[in-house]
């Protein structure tokens, strides 16, 4: 058994592992190199062991995440909820063990080799000492019927009333081509706006280019207007019948009508009629605002782990750091024009 760093002369190979596993996430889609690579620049590198006929049995893809503000981290996956280590699904546990360990030792000399100050991985597993593991974030999963209608009984009353309260107030949804004109204006319009109020800089436009060129066949976008005025739009992504909204955005004439909960719900619909039998409320922090809006829905939490191996000595988590802290409140207060221009070049070294 060995480990190897796959490039494009090997993507057949890795495809044929992310095929026969199970516990493959979109994450590990051969694309995502590419989506990275282009945006922003940075470096993949896709680590995969073989067994002694140089078939391929487990894999992990990072990329190698240059950051001023953060650090240098080799990281799978930044942007994303799911990376980690994937395994062909026909591997004993003790073939698989091994091949865990391999991986993470070839990742570890990778990382000390292009001097990360942090090895960081985040899945629905964990890893062993020494990596440190927070469970501070926390996806949410949601069962889904057959049909709308039955969907729609399954809401908590709550939800039901809001969604009613959002015909009342005749807010509209629609699923948009990613390629009619004006579309990616307005999804990042709104997704900077509502990126802004929270603090966060927000993705290039380049990024989101990339991704719906690359996985078309998985992405939809979807609006919600109200007076004809794009208040909500988000990116619906399909992995194996679990649908996700990755990336949505609010403007502030969305909260008073109930915006976000008429994107979530035509995410929801979409997914039904595309026969999923999941819908992937995606991350967030346990107890915050946001996780509560996703938990009134009705889904099943399911713990994600944030492992992170530390390189260099005093390193703590980016996330602790007091200034950054502060830079988030002062950039609730960006105007829109400065938060567009500086954002995406901030936005690149933050891999969370």
């Amino acid at each position: 058994m060995g480990v190897v760093v796959c490039n494009e002369n090997r993507r057949g190979d890795w495809e044929q592992l992310v095929a026969k596993s199970r516990d493959a996430a979109s994450g590990h889609l051969w694309e995502w190199r590419d989506i990275i690579a282009s945006s922003y620049g940075f470096e993949p590198f896709y680590l995969m062991a073989e067994d002694d006929r140089a078939r391929p049995i487990a894999g992990v893809p990072f990329v190698f995440v240059r950051s001023l503000l953060y650090g240098n981290e080799l990281a799978s996956m930044p942007y994303i909820d799911y990376g980690g280590i994937c395994h062909d699904d026909r591997l004993e546990s003790a073939d698989r063990q091994r091949a865990d360990r391999q991986i993470i030792e070839a990742a570890h000399r990778l990382a000390k080799d292009l001097r990360a100050k942090r090895l960081h991985i985040r899945s629905l597993n964990q890893h062993p000492h020494p990596f440190e593991v927070s469970t501070e974030k926390v996806t949410q999963h949601l069962a889904l019927a057959k049909t709308i209608e039955e969907q729609m009984e399954r809401l908590p009353s709550e939800r039901r009333n809001r969604l009613k309260r959002c015909a009342k107030l005749e807010l509209s949804a629609e699923r948009v081509d990613p390629s009619a004109p004006g579309a990616m204006e307005t999804l990042c319009a709104v997704y900077l706006e509502n990126m802004r109020d929270l603090g966060s800089p927000s993705h290039s436009r380049e990024f989101f280019y990339q991704l719906i060129h690359r996985l078309r066949g998985h992405i939809s976008l979807i609006f919600v207007r109200h007076n004809n005025r794009a208040v909500a739009a988000g990116i619906a992504f399909e992995f194996r019948g679990a649908m996700t909204l990755p990336w949505t955005g609010a403007t502030y004439e969305a909260r008073p009508v109930y915006g976000s909960v008429a994107l979530y719900w035509e995410g929801i619909r979409l997914a039904i009629e595309r026969g999923c039998h999941t819908f992937d409320f995606g991350r967030s922090t346990a107890g915050s605002g946001i996780f509560e809006f996703k938990r009134q829905w009705g889904p099943t939490a399911v713990q994600s782990y944030w492992s992170t191996l530390y390189l260099k000595p005093g390193a703590a988590a980016p996330r602790n750091r007091s200034g950054l802290k502060a830079m988030s409140k002062i950039w609730r207060y960006m105007p829109l024009g400065v938060a567009r221009a500086v954002g995406p070049g901030l936005r690149r070294g933050i891999s969370n």
